[in-house]
């Protein structure tokens, strides 16, 4: 007795195999395009070094800055900018939601959606020589003290 034609387990197999391919190569790599959030309940690793040094790739200028949110407070883990290439990787330690919002001559740069308690998040941004404030724009915690203004050389 022969299989019906409809039950082919080697060409199922192959049909899936293909698919998954094809999605594997339709993904972007991972990096987050300036001024885009990823959103993640994990703590970062290395960001919590506080370490402001170049990470590895081909833009020797990109630095990763951990922004540490809380009851009303942002905390970085470096206080000195050279112009470049910024991944923040915003942390909220708080009991409550927050967000990161990137501030030049009064206008917004760049955003993170809100962050929930124990939660972070990236934010990647280009910052230029001039002055910045980041602040979170939850609420009025921007009035109750959630801003820090930086100097960019």
């Amino acid at each position: 007795m022969s299989r019906s034609p409809r039950f082919r387990p080697a060409r199922g197999l192959a049909v899936l195999v293909v698919a998954l391919a094809a999605l594997t190569a339709c993904s972007d790599g991972g990096e987050d395009a300036v001024g885009t959030a990823t959103t993640s309940a994990a703590a970062p690793t290395a960001a919590e070094t506080g370490s402001a040094a170049p990470t590895s790739g081909d833009d020797a200028e990109s630095r990763t800055v951990t922004a540490t949110e809380g009851e009303m407070f942002i905390e970085l883990s470096t206080e000195e900018f050279a112009a470049g290439s910024y991944t923040f990787e915003v942390v909220n330690d708080g009991s409550a939601t927050h967000d990161f919002v990137v501030e030049r001559d009064g206008g917004d740069v760049a955003a993170t959606d809100t962050i929930a308690p124990g939660a972070s998040t990236s934010l990647t941004v280009d910052l230029e020589p001039g002055e910045y404030v980041f602040y979170c724009s939850v609420g009025n915690h921007r009035e109750m003290g959630m801003e820090v203004t930086v100097m960019v050389t």
